[in-house]
């Protein structure tokens, strides 16, 4: 049996779906003896029944941390260094103290966490495997300390899984070793997805719907612009948002500033059963993901997955691995970020190309079927897990 350490700093939302479910496979399975490790007190354990630890690896200390920087910045030293190391000493100090069971092989989301534990579990000698989504490779490098450790973690993990063939690439050009990046693709178990046929959702009023976080990289306000000039050729449509965060505010706001009270509704973050229920009556999805000025992006988009298999093209842009998620064309439609007019064109072609529409929403979903099979995903990470298992012993 496989002594698993499951670690994260992340408090999932309800539509970061991949996470509940590899955790679900992994504590469930008889070769795996499973340990979820946290720094939130409110852990997966509501979820499921696993063994739990919650580690405050550094945060707890955050107004310590702020006084070191500053400190270091008024002596002429490097202040994000000085920060860093004093993180990494803080998450070390805890985990001795708290991790009191070895493990043989460690699984870390999230490269900004695995820095902070790369010392401990080197302390350890636990191998490790980091699955990178979005941030960590991408905004977080706008501090200097973090990539230098990043250059470190890239020798020192055992491997790195990454959702899109764009995440490896991005990977090998900072400097991480080929060989140690794995492409697994997030799975999506579609045994309870029912799709409305299109026969009877034509029905309906035209309707576009988007599933997510309202952060600056999925630029909502952007597709309330796009659906702006949608409602000025086709004033019967509208437009639903599941989904919530810092941008919620400025959403409002532009609802209001642009007349569209009306003609969209917000449904605020929702379970996935609910979501489904409303996202599978709808039309079209769309989605205006972007590259902001912090440089943080989308890691793979799983809710432009999640809609094509509802049978809804998609409209979306031309961002990270969200063109291995959409063929363009064929599955949706992709469009150059911040053009919220070319947006609107192709969401105005399909509602007035229902067939088009349900062409490619049944494209979609057999491209989705294949590439995000959950299945296939959770034997690829136990293998690896095996693996990473096996070369420790040698």
């Amino acid at each position: 049996m496989i002594k698993l350490g499951y670690f994260t700093q992340a408090l999932f939302g309800v539509s970061e779906t991949f996470v509940f479910d590899l955790v679900k496979a992994l504590s469930n399975d008889e070769n795996i003896d499973f340990t979820y490790v946290s720094k939130h007190e409110k852990s997966l354990q509501a979820e499921f029944s696993i063994n739990n630890l919650t580690v405050n690896f550094s945060h707890k200390y955050i107004s310590w941390l702020i006084r070191w920087y500053k400190i270091n910045e008024l002596l002429g030293r490097d202040g994000s260094s000085a920060k860093m190391n004093l993180k990494k000493w803080l998450a070390l100090k805890a985990l001795t103290k708290k991790v009191t069971k070895k493990f043989d092989v460690a699984f870390i989301e999230f490269a900004d966490t695995a820095i902070l534990l790369m010392d401990y579990l080197d302390q350890q000698k636990t191998p490790f495997i980091v699955h990178v989504h979005g941030h960590d490779i991408t905004s977080s490098l706008n501090d200097k300390a973090y990539s230098e450790e990043l250059m470190i973690l890239f020798k020192k993990a055992a491997f790195f899984i990454a959702a899109s063939e764009y995440m490896k690439r991005r990977l090998v050009l900072l400097g991480c070793d080929e060989n140690k990046i794995k492409v697994i693709r997030l799975g999506i178990d579609s045994k309870h997805i029912e799709p409305i046929p299109w026969s009877e959702k034509i029905k309906l009023s035209p309707s576009i719907i988007f599933l997510g976080r309202l952060t600056d990289k999925k630029h909502p306000i952007a597709l309330l612009h796009a659906f702006k000039i949608v409602l000025q050729e086709i004033p019967e449509a509208t437009l639903s948002i599941i989904g919530d965060g810092k941008l919620k505010n400025e959403v409002v706001t532009t609802i209001n500033n642009l007349s569209l009270n009306e003609s969209v509704k917000l449904y605020g973050a929702l379970p996935r059963e609910k979501s489904y229920s409303i996202l599978k009556s709808h039309w079209i999805y769309a989605q205006h993901s972007v590259t902001p000025i912090n440089g943080d992006t989308e890691g793979f988009a799983i809710s432009l997955a999640e809609a094509a298999l509802h049978e809804l093209p998609v409209v979306s842009t031309i961002h990270n691995g969200i063109t291995e998620n959409v063929i363009d064309g064929k599955t949706g439609y992709l469009v150059p970020e911040y053009n919220y007019e070319a947006m609107a064109d192709k969401i105005i072609y399909l509602i007035k190309n229902p067939i088009v529409a349900e062409e490619m929403g049944k494209a979609g979903k057999e491209h989705i079927l294949n590439l995000c099979n959950p299945t296939t995903r959770i034997k690829a990470i136990k293998s690896l897990i095996i693996e990473t298992n096996n070369y420790n012993e040698k």
